[in-house]
Order: C-alpha cells, then structure tokens, then sequence
C-alpha cells in the first residue's frame, strides 16, 4: 500500500494520531490491571499447577488466535471504529466480570475464570486488525514514527501504571483482610480503563484505508514457502514453549514460598520493564549496525539461563538482579525477533497471523507441560515451581543448540529499527512488558521493495 495525498488534512490528522495514542495509555492500563495480577488471582481461587498455565497463557493465545478469525470479520464490516468499540466494550465487561469468580464454588471458580479470560483477552484480538485499518487511515505514513513512539511511551507510562498501581492496591486490601475485594476492585479499573480507550475514538474520524490484499498462502503453506522463514518459525516456537514452562510460577513462587507482599512483587516485576525501556533505543541502535539476525542469535543464548538463576538463590538482591537481567536480554531479543518475522515474511500479514496463532498453541502446551511438573511434586509448591524453572532452562537450550545457528539470510530492513511498529503485547513476570510487532502495520519497505534511506523516530 502506498501513500497518496492523504484524505484528512495535517491538523485533523494531528488530533487522530493524538488520540490513537492516547488511547494506547488506556490500553496498557487496561492489559497491565487484567494481566499482571491474574496468576496471583487464581493462586488465591485455589488453582493448581495445570491450572496456574492456563490461566496465564490462556489470555494471550485468545488474542493471538483471534486475528486469524478477525480478518474475515473485518471485511465484512463498514468502519472500522464501529467494530473496535463494540469488541473493546465486550473485553470491558469481561475484565469486569472476573472479580465475579469469588462468589463460586472453588470447584467451578478457576474454569470461570479460564473461560472469561479467554473470551476477554478474544475480543481485544479480535479489534487488531480493524484498529490497524483505522490507523493506516487517519495517521499518514510519514508520521508513522512519530506515532508510534508516541503511542509506546504512553503504553510504558500505563503499563507501569497498572503494575505498580495494582500491587499497591492489592498491598492496601491485603492488609485489611479484604485481599479478594481488592482483586475485584482491580478487575473493574480494568473494564474502566478499557471502556475509557474506546470513549477515545469518538474523536478520531470514520474513516478506514482499504485493506490488504489477502495473501493467497492458506493453512501452513506459508512454512513450505520460505526456508528462511520455516528456520526461523521452527526455532521461536520451540523457545517460546521451554518459555512459557515457567513463566505461569513466577508469581506464585513469590507469593506461596518466597512470601513477598504484593509491593515487592509489583517492584520486581516492573523491573525489567523499566530496564527494557530505557535500553530498547540503545538495542535499536545496535540492530541497525549489525542487523536483527546476529543479534537474534546471540541473545537467543543469554535468555537460556533467565528462570535458571531463580533456582541459585533466594536472595531478594539477587532475584533483582535477575529481573534487570532479563529486562536487557529480553529487550533485545524481542526487538530482533520483530524485525526477523517482519523481515522473513516480508510483512505478509496472513504469515504473521498464522505464526502468532500457531504460538498462541505452543504457550498453552508450554504451560501445561510446567503445569504438570508442578503438580508432581504435590503438597510441595516451593520445589514444583523450582522444578518447573530448571526444566524450562534445559528446554531452551536445546533450540538454541540444535536450531539457532541455522537462522540465517535475514537481513537489515531499509528503516531504522527505532521505526518498527512494536507495541506491548503481554505482562510477563521476568520480563515486565512483552513488545511484538505490529503485523497489518509493517514499515512501507518491508510492503513492497523500495530503497527509502534509514531514518529514526523522534
């Protein structure tokens, strides 16, 4: 898709970057008071280790898939804002309505939960591809830098919000013997903060560009297409899945064994998201020098050992200096790997949905693979989550042993890696945000070829 002269003029189009933005702030408050706190949630409805995976990964997987359902949706509707509205509201309600599992039994409380979570995190997937139609209308693309360093630093700003905001919330409730009206209480700021980003688009135009031209690869043809991209795909899901084997305990291992009050957890868990903010340009810098590949590979490497040095000690200095650890390793590999899928599919948006729905299966068996080894060690939580920890280091080390050296041939995009469209994807506990490119938006010379000289977001 190339850009004419853009429909709405400068000022207009101004105030609809403006309040696209705006909305990203209330977005990430909404995700980081949903998400941050849902593991400890459940911990507290009595759930167990298989349980404790699902509902961490559950809400993730939804969004993933749901892009998949959600081209076809969108070419049905007329404008774009209309359908966000609407699927923003049901998430709205459905972030509300978690608080409601307190009022059921223990035995139907954590599979309520599971299939709100499922269904809230649904609808937010579902209004991605539509909102990405919006914004290739209103906001031109050679303001697309700006916007979405605009739109980043408000989600950071929220999304630190919502951490540090909810663990002092949960802190206060706690201390006064109402620890589960405070969880329902932060359930509903979510549902406000929701309903409050979609009040924001009543002042961005109806207006939507036409959408991409869907690509004509179905099913997993897309892996038999490109080795390039087949390597690459092959070796994420197989890190993704030794990942997600400890990221559900992390929170729970504090809470049941390490006994750290939710204060201290939201500190650490926005650790690392501190970290990763304040070192992404530098990253990005670095990744314009030496290209996504070769920094792929060689942080694939340093975020083997991340869930492992939670096993070494106890210590609370040093879990923080595991957490600003992970803030910079993980930082760097998320930025290589959203240009290496944007790279490897040359921003096919049908290949990038189908690698996240894929994804979104192998977070789930990833947990319930840690789930399992959990529940081994029954009436012993403090070890279950240890063991889930150590397993998950052994598991990531196989791919980068036997797959990463081959994921090769990718090379620099024709932009500047501070351009790329990331946005905050998840909450992860060792990681604090979890960023992912946006793939209906991909930089206009990964669309079609072009040599447009690098360049830099303000």
């Amino acid at each position: 898709m190339t850009d004419g002269p853009h429909p709405l003029h400068p000022p207009a189009a101004d105030r609809a970057a403006s309040a696209l933005a705006a909305e990203g702030g209330f977005q990430a408050l909404a995700q980081g008071l949903g998400e941050a706190y849902l593991g400890a949630f459940a911990l507290r409805l009595g759930a167990g280790g298989l349980s404790l995976g699902l509902v961490a990964t559950l809400p993730t997987a939804a969004g993933s898939m749901a892009q998949t359902v959600a081209r076809r949706e969108r070419a049905g509707h007329g404008v774009a804002r209309a359908f966000i509205a609407r699927a923003w509201s049901a998430q709205a309600l459905g972030y509300a309505s978690l608080g409601l599992c307190l009022l059921l039994t223990p035995a139907f409380a954590v599979p309520a939960l599971c299939v709100l979570a499922f269904l809230a995190w649904g609808c937010g997937g579902m209004a991605n591809p539509a909102w990405s139609s919006l914004v290739s209308g209103v906001v031109p693309r050679a303001r697309h830098g700006w916007f979405f360093g605009h739109r980043g630093a408000l989600q950071q700003v929220g999304m630190l919000a919502a951490i540090l905001g909810g663990a002092a919330l949960l802190s206060a409730m706690t201390e006064r013997g109402s620890e589960g009206i405070g969880f329902a209480l932060l359930f509903v700021l979510a549902g406000v903060a929701r309903l409050a980003g979609a009040g924001v688009l009543v002042g961005v135009p109806a207006l939507e560009a036409p959408g991409p031209r869907p690509s004509r690869a179905r099913g997993f043809g897309i892996l038999r297409g490109s080795g390039k991209f087949r390597r690459l795909a092959l070796y994420l899901w197989c890190l993704h899945l030794a990942t997600y084997v400890s990221t559900p305990f992390f929170v729970p291992y504090m809470l049941d064994e390490l006994r750290f009050s939710y204060a201290l957890i939201g500190a650490l868990v926005a650790t690392p998201a501190i970290v990763k903010v304040c070192t992404l340009r530098l990253w990005g810098r670095l990744a314009d020098r030496v290209g996504p590949g070769p920094l792929l590979r060689a942080t694939g490497w340093l975020v083997v050992i991340v869930p492992g040095l939670w096993v070494v000690s106890r210590s609370l200095l040093w879990i923080l200096a595991a957490q600003i650890y992970s803030g910079i390793v993980w930082g760097a590999f998320e930025l290589a790997q959203a240009s290496s899928i944007l790279q490897a599919t040359r921003g096919r948006q049908r290949d990038v949905a189908l690698f996240n729905a894929v994804d979104g299966g192998v977070m789930i068996a990833g947990s319930l693979l840690g789930g399992a080894t959990v529940n081994l060690w029954a009436g012993r939580p403090g070890p279950g989550y240890l063991a889930a920890m150590l397993l998950s280091t052994i598991l990531r080390a196989l791919p980068a042993l036997a797959l990463l050296w081959r994921v090769r041939g990718i090379g620099r995009p024709a932009i500047s890696h501070l351009m790329l469209p990331l946005r905050v994807f998840a909450v992860r506990p060792t990681r604090g945000i979890s960023l992912q490119a946006d793939p209906e938006l991909p930089p206009e010379p990964l669309r079609a070829a072009s040599s447009h000289p690098p360049s830099t977001a303000p």
